[in-house]
Formats: C-alpha cells, sequence, structure tokens
C-alpha cells in the first residue's frame, strides 16, 4: 500500500530570543517542530512496512519574518535571492533540530519526503536553497542509518515549485497561484527582470513591512489583525499607547512601500518566458505541456497587475479619501468658500457608496476562491485527488469520486497574544492510502499522540 500524508503551513522561522509578549508567538516554548516530530515518529510506525511520501506543502519555511542578530530580532527586507536565503533557512533548521532529525528518520527508513514551494518560501526554488535543506537532512539520516549511501539519501529528498502529481493521480499544491496577492507569473521559476531574485508579491511585502513589525499581532492567525476600527484603537490603546511603537505609522509607511515595491518591480509578462515555464512544469512533474498550460491558466494574476485591488486590500483608498475630505475641510474653513465643505463631505459619502457598489473582498472571500480552484485542477489532471494548503483553512470532502483536501496549518497559531488559547486543538493532515485502483483515507487530526479521521 502506498501512503500519501501531506501537512503545510509550519511557517519556521528563527526562534525569537525574549520571552516577554513581543513575539511571542516566535519563542522556542511555541514552535510546532517538536510536535511534528513526534507525529511522524508515530505515522513512521503506522505505515512500515507499505510506502510513504511525506509532504511539506508549501509555507514550511517563512522566509519573510525577521532576522535574528546579536539576541534580538530584526525586521529586514533583504533581497530575495540565494545569498541571503540560503544562510537564514540553515539557521531555521539549526533552531528547530527536531524537524530535521524527524525527516531525516523518514529517508533513513527508505520513504520519500516532499518540498513543495509556496509563497512564503518560494526561495525553495533556488538550488543553493534545497541544498541546505538536503544536505541538512541526509546528515540527520545518516546518524539514524549510517549505513546508507549519500547519494541513496538525497534522492530521497525531493522538491516541486508548483505541484506534484503522483503515480496514482493525486495532485499536490500548495495553492498560493489562485490568490492575486501571493501568485507569481512564473511559478516554476518566480522571479523578475533578475534571474535568481524572487519577485516580490503583496503578501511578501505586507508580512515584511508591517506584519512583522507588529509583535503584538500573530499574522498565522487572521482574527488577530483583522479587527474592526475600534478593535484596532482598542488593540492600539492596550499595547502602543505607552510604547514608543507607533501602530499608525508602521501601517502607513508599510502599504505605502508595499504598493511602490509592486509598482517598481513590476515585470509584465513575456510570451518566452510562459512557455519556459510550462515546459519547465512539464519535466519536473511529468505532466504534458498541454496539462501544464490549462492548468496555468487557472492562476490568478499577480498582486502587480491589480494595484487598485492591492491598495484597496492595504486601506489606502480610504485613507486617501479621509484625507481629502480633511484637506478641503481645512480650505473650506480657512476660505470659507462653502464649495469646499461640499465636496469635502462628499468623500465619506463617495466611500460609503463604492464600498456598497463594489464591496471589498473579505480574506474569507479569498479562500473561498482558491478551494474552487481544486476543482478546475481535478479536471485539468483527471485527478483522483487535490491537495491545496495556503489557506490555514482544513479541508476533507468527496465530490463525484475526487477527493479534495486542504492541510491547514501546522503554526503557532494562538487566539491571544499571551499564547495561552491555541486556535486549534487538533493539528491537521491529510492522510490518503493507495492500493491500485483503491483510494481510501482523507482529511485526519493529530492530538495527543493519536491520528483520528475526521
Amino acid at each position: 500500500m502506498r501512503h500519501v500524508v501531506a501537512i503545510s503551513d509550519i511557517h519556521l522561522s528563527e526562534v525569537e530570543p525574549g520571552t516577554g509578549l513581543w513575539m511571542r508567538y516566535r519563542q522556542k516554548e511555541y514552535a510546532p517542530s517538536v510536535e511534528i516530530a513526534e507525529m511522524i515518529d508515530e505515522l513512521r510506525e503506522r505505515v512500515r512496512g507499505d510506502e510513504l511520501l511525506f509532504v511539506l506543502n508549501g509555507d514550511v519555511f517563512d522566509f519573510d519574518a525577521p532576522y535574528v542578530e546579536d539576541g534580538r530580532s530584526v525586521h529586514h527586507d533583504q533581497p530575495r535571492d540565494a545569498a541571503h536565503a540560503a544562510p537564514f533557512v540553515a539557521r531555521i533548521l539549526r533552531d528547530h533540530p527536531a524537524l530535521t532529525e524527524a525527516l531525516g528518520r523518514i529517508i533513513a527508513d527508505g520513504q520519500q519526503v516532499l518540498f513543495i514551494s509556496g509563497n512564503h518560501d518560494a526561495q525553495l526554488t533556488l538550488p543553493e536553497v534545497r541544498d541546505v535543506v538536503r544536505d541538512a537532512i541526509v546528515a540527520a539520516a545518516r546518524s539514524a542509518d549510517p549505513a546508507a549511501t549519500t547519494e541513496d539519501l538525497r534522492s530521497r529528498v525531493l522538491f516541486r515549485a508548483w505541484f506534484h502529481r503522483t503515480p496514482d493521480g493525486v495532485v499536490i499544491e500548495h495553492g498560493h497561484q489562485y490568490d492575486t496577492f501571493c501568485s507569481f507569473r512564473y511559478p516554476m521559476a518566480p522571479y523578475g527582470a533578475e534571474p535568481g531574485l524572487i519577485q516580490p508579491t503583496l503578501g511578501s511585502l505586507v508580512s515584511r513591512h508591517y506584519m512583522a513589525r507588529l509583535g503584538y499581532f500573530n499574522p498565522h492567525v487572521d482574527a488577530t489583525f483583522m479587527l474592526t476600527f475600534w478593535g484596532h484603537l482598542k488593540h492600539w490603546a492596550r499595547y502602543y499607547f505607552l510604547s514608543r511603537r507607533s501602530q499608525a505609522w508602521i501601517w502607513l509607511y508599510g502599504a505605502l512601500a508595499a504598493l511602490a515595491t509592486l509598482v517598481v518591480r513590476r515585470d509584465p509578462g513575456d510570451r518566452a518566458r510562459r512557455a519556459d515555464n510550462a515546459r519547465a512544469a512539464a519535466a519536473e512533474t511529468g505532466c504534458t505541456l498541454r496539462e501544464v498550460a490549462r492548468h496555468a491558466r487557472l492562476h490568478a494574476p499577480p498582486g502587480e497587475d491589480r494595484l487598485w485591488r492591492c491598495a484597496r486590500e492595504l486601506w489606502l483608498d480610504r485613507a486617501l479619501l479621509t484625507a481629502s475630505a480633511v484637506a478641503l475641510a481645512a480650505v473650506w474653513l480657512a476660505s470659507w468658500q462653502h464649495a469646499f465643505g461640499v465636496i469635502a463631505s462628499l468623500c465619506p459619502v463617495a466611500m460609503v457608496a463604492f464600498d456598497k457598489v463594489r464591496p471589498k473582498p473579505t480574506l474569507e472571500d479569498n479562500w473561498r476562491t482558491v478551494q474552487r480552484c481544486a476543482r478546475q485542477v481535478a479536471k485539468v489532471h483527471r485527478a483522483r485527488a487535490v491537495i491545496f494548503g495556503h489557506t490555514h483553512t482544513p479541508e476533507g470532502v468527496r465530490e463525484g469520486g475526487v477527493f479534495y483536501g486542504n492541510t491547514g496549518s501546522w503554526s503557532a497559531a494562538y487566539r491571544d497574544v499571551a499564547c495561552t488559547e491555541p486556535l486549534f486543538e487538533e493539528r491537521p493532515l491529510v492522510w490518503l492510502k493507495l492500493d491500485n485502483d483503491d483510494l481510501e483515507g482523507g482529511l485526519c487530526v493529530w492530538k495527543r499522540g493519536s491520528f483520528r479521521h475526521v
């Protein structure tokens, strides 16, 4: 029997050296790597004698998280290239040895480990970064099985830049290509004009310039930062009012920096590069060019092609209208030209009217769009199962004889800043069991040393 087991969205970063509330979710005590290692060891016992493909389905590493330098977290916007990414992932692996050792035990068993790139770890498409990850796992495996050859062990650590299709017809990909804020124009080589330099997405830019700088938010839990106006005001009063940090300035700087980068770094489409992307995907996955081309047509345009939507997502449209209203009101008060007062009063009316006519899609709307695309991917590949991640929302359903799954998240997700209330009591994974024409299993959860099918 063959087993395909997938987890995703671990968002490992360097361990936060502090002990206070600031970035507590990054502190060693709250990292999920030990729990994942325990799950892996139990899984190895369950599948002993069978074939296992263990899939880390994207956003395993968070290259947009702060660095740790001189004993403190440092926010950065370093180039997204191998020179910076390779040492960064080495430091992440150093801080989470339990995971590396557990993955090493998988390949020492003769099984396979597969990494699929996500939007926060697109740097896994870079050969130098892959080498660092593969070497760390192989070194751990040599400790578990000194008799195994390095070449054999290295062959069991696989990477996919975009998606993977098993011989059994299971298609696995992270899913960010259907999210305009996180998609890349060329997922096999997600570079801009300069080869080897990852093109920034809105999601990456917001993570670096905004979310990573607000240590009292948990970027892995939407509810901690998707607040109402009064919710943000309460959060500011509690955590920022008496501090030197300015939540408003961080938002304004982050939003403007993100939008400006999308404009400056925009790299328009190129037919030759699209063709190269398709050929590379076909070569890596074994699919036909026609299948790859049909698959690629499902992708959302990258954020750099939808600047207005990005501006709305960053709330810059509301900021612009509010600033215009304030400026016009000031001119009116200074000049007593009533036309300025009338126009100023129309700004908030226009904002409300536009939101009624063209409401801004919610984050939940975005996630539902991603999940709907799984159905179209299944048609392209005539798949028996399609597994996504990205949304942090577990799913496991069967429709028309096809299984659709989402691997949810294993990130350090807590409802509160103090990390006392876990968002999930159980950790999700997709576990499929394949035997010739039979496909069993589906969405599972791991809790306190045991698996349970959902």
